[in-house]
């Protein structure tokens, strides 16, 4: 921290000197620089280039990323927990009149409690986060187990969220390629053969080696028209020249200010990437009668609520309901933080703490195995499998993992877009002259024109992650392209599922309560294969009576191994205490009575609970306040010589968890075999459980989290993994970002 401050001190001191040469040479007569002048200038600008980009390589001005499960967070943690005494995390509110009181009666330590003896939980550790999850779950499971679920009935129109509904503009895309690909064939394009005579074109394979390696294979010299055949990978750089024809010069003065197209000696030049798909892939023999199977194509947009893709996507909406009679799920909700948390079930049935050690965090972790997912164990059955996904320095499983050990699917978009993203005068929305989420449709679309079986997932982020405006841009072309595979007739084999991982996560409409609950209820369609329908109409009517039951991304994977006539690669995991596994195929009835901790969905994102919003009149609004605040300098004691003590400054809501008051009256059965129940007992709850939403200082940072009362002891319990961040921590954090990264969104810089 020191030398960052000396060199940022002696780089201020440059700048002042090249502001000053630049002052000297406008108030010289002469309207030019010396050369020794420009030279010191350039000089000097490339130093702060370097320095911008070494000092602001985590740039913490940035929107929070509060996706918590691609994070690598509290790595420190650990520290204070073993220095702490093995009691709860609690706060002793008895008789407390006053704010100071309360601080004073915080426990120093982060560890949670057990029915009879409080253990100490490590988050390096993944056996001890999952058997504190699994915990959570059995808790939850005694007060919630056959309640069922009340579906929130939101309106996605509602002025509460429609004043944050915006649109930008339609992404334009102004560059043209040369060469297109299709399939497995590569070539000029009809309007470059028309304007450019001589075309000779260089074309060099992008090879996979791993998640973060790749090599460029040998160069191949293609004339003319002819095509370039893909033979050992899918992507291919592309370097073009040609002779411009008769007539076209001022069609090229038009273009001169594209960065790819440039005039050498009389020739034009392009240079690009080409994308297909090659027709070598090594498919394994299909077991007989797997010719007979159902296809899979799973279209996702990241950051996409049910409400938000009705609001985004109209004419999508409008044809997946009303053309193609897709269902979609109403009670569709998240089982954690984050894309990981939806797409580790979806194509693996398991989650991030069912797998192997492979967080980049973990010194002596390894890669995610491909054979744990659905595409390996399809691409054994002889299947053709493809996984596309953009914004790979984001990818789901290389952000906070180490990617796979071996490229997942057949088809792999990877390589492309980190190519991509290191090409000079790239636009974020646009590969060449391709809107990237088109090029996406374009390329799952071909996935289909192969021949055999296929299961293809897409999930298309760059219009939503960031800024969910941008997403109606995708509303027609998704449309179309589920048009032209309908009149392809690809929906008689194909399941088909359009989804969300999760909803809105920092954006403004978050800050709202319904935008709250959309955060945990993504967009999930599902339509049946004609075929299926046919042969089996009792899946059909099944689906359609589960629209507004509880369902989960474990049921996904557990549909799709149903559709497939696959249901022993399922698995069979239920929490201990439910009757109910967590993962259930929406082929059958899901019952009515399944709760959250049955489906494996912890308190904290479950919406299906009751909640009541308390006045701030009542005792515990206040309390539950101050709980949470205590319990964020408790995380950031440890630098308090750096980071400052929050105050509470505003409370925007607490909520309570209303449980089902038949649950609390029941005694037992009233007769012999259990049909009748006898509700004249009075249980009394051991814990209640609040939401709070609160804003503290310095700097008004704004906080969300959940916060168990534990009756009988009067105190407080919370956990660190149940609180997020709701605004943009800036720069707050600057003096601890780079020792300690898990602190960020808690600690606020003294100076």
């Amino acid at each position: 921290m020191f030398w960052n401050g000396v060199i940022k001190n002696v780089l201020f001191g440059l700048g002042k000197a090249v502001t000053t040469i630049l002052k000297m040479a406008l108030s010289m007569k002469r309207a030019y620089l010396s050369r020794k002048q420009l030279f010191i200038i350039f000089l000097l600008l490339l130093m702060f280039m370097v320095y911008y980009l070494v000092y602001h390589s985590g740039d913490p001005s940035l929107p929070p990323d509060l996706d918590l499960t691609r994070k690598e967070h509290i790595e420190n943690l650990q520290n204070l927990v073993n220095t702490a005494p093995t009691t709860v995390a609690l706060l002793n509110v008895v008789n407390v009149s006053n704010f100071e009181k309360i601080r004073a009666n915080i426990q120093q330590k982060l560890v949670y409690a057990t029915n009879a003896t409080p253990k100490p939980y490590d988050l390096n550790d993944r056996d001890s986060v999952a058997k504190y999850v699994e915990f959570t779950l059995q808790e939850a499971l005694k007060e919630d187990k056959g309640t069922g679920c009340d579906v929130p009935k939101l309106d996605p129109f509602s002025p509460e969220v429609m004043r944050f509904n915006k649109e930008k503009k339609l992404i334009q895309c102004t560059k043209k390629d040369w060469v297109q690909c299709h399939l497995s064939k590569c070539r000029p394009t009809r309007e470059t053969v028309e304007q450019y005579e001589n075309i000779e074109c260089v074309y060099n394979d992008i090879i996979h080696v791993n998640d973060y390696k790749r090599y460029y294979g040998p160069s191949k010299v293609v004339k003319g028209d002819e095509a370039y055949t893909l033979v050992d990978s899918d992507h291919v750089k592309i370097k073009c020249t040609g002779r411009s024809g008769v007539g076209i010069t001022r069609h090229l003065h038009r273009r001169r200010r594209r960065r790819r197209v440039s005039m050498l000696f009389g020739k034009t030049s392009w240079s690009g990437l080409g994308t297909g798909l090659r027709s070598t892939v090594n498919s394994l023999k299909a077991p007989k009668g797997v010719h007979d199977k159902y296809d899979v194509l799973i279209f996702g947009f990241d950051t996409t609520s049910k409400n938000g893709f009705i609001r985004k996507m109209p004419v999508s909406y409008r044809y997946l309901t009303k053309e193609l009679g897709a269902t979609v799920l109403n009670g569709y909700n998240i089982v954690g933080d984050g894309t990981p948390a939806a797409l580790f079930p979806i194509l693996s049935g398991k989650t991030e703490l069912d797998m192997p050690e492979a967080r980049k965090s973990i010194k002596g972790s390894g890669y995610l195995e491909d054979s744990d997912f659905i595409f390996y164990k399809l691409k054994q059955r002889g299947y053709h499998t493809a996984y596309f996904e953009d914004m790979p320095w984001v990818g789901t499983f290389q952000y906070r993992f180490n990617g796979f050990r071996n490229q997942p699917a057949d088809h792999y978009l990877r390589d492309l877009f980190l190519e991509e993203s290191g090409m000079s005068g790239r636009s974020y929305y646009c590969f060449g002259e391709t809107p990237r989420h088109r090029l996406m449709m374009n390329l799952t679309e071909q996935v289909f024109e192969l021949d055999g079986r296929h299961f293809s997932f897409t999930f298309v982020a760059d219009i939503t992650h960031d800024d969910f405006s941008y997403m109606h841009n995708a509303d027609v072309p998704l449309m179309e392209f589920l048009k032209r595979l309908e009149k392809k007739g690809v929906f008689k084999n194909t399941l088909l599922m359009v989804m969300g991982d999760h909803g809105p996560r920092y954006a403004n409409i978050r800050d709202t309560f319904q935008g709250k609950l959309e955060e945990r209820l993504p967009f999930m369609a599902i339509r049946l294969p004609d075929k299926l329908r046919a042969g089996r109409p009792e899946a059909q009517s099944a689906l359609e009576a589960n629209m507004d039951v509880l369902t989960t991304p474990h049921d996904i994977h557990a549909t799709i191994l149903d559709t497939l006539d696959l249901t022993t690669l399922g698995n069979p995991y239920k929490v201990q205490g439910a009757d109910l596994p967590r993962a259930l195929s929406l082929l059958e009835p899901v019952p009515r009575n399944r709760s959250c901790s049955e489906a494996g969905i912890e308190p904290h994102w479950c919406t299906c609970l009751r909640w009541e919003e308390l006045a701030p009149a009542d005792p515990m609004y206040e309390r539950a306040a101050h709980a949470l605040v205590d319990h964020i300098n408790l995380i950031t004691k440890s630098k308090r010589h750096l980071c400052a003590l929050r105050n509470l400054e505003s409370v925007q809501w607490v909520l309570k968890r209303k449980v089902n008051a038949e649950v609390l009256k029941f005694q037992g059965a009233k007769d012999h075999d259990g049909y009748i129940g006898k509700f004249n007992g009075k249980t009394v709850m051991p814990r209640q459980v609040y939401q709070v939403k609160i804003t503290v200082g310095p700097n008004s940072g704004t906080f969300e989290a959940a916060v168990t009362y534990l009756l009988n002891q009067d105190q407080f319990q919370i956990n660190s993994r149940e609180i997020s961040r709701i605004n943009a921590y800036n720069d707050e954090p600057k003096c601890i970002s780079e020792t300690d990264p898990h602190l960020n969104m808690y600690c606020f810089c003294k100076s």
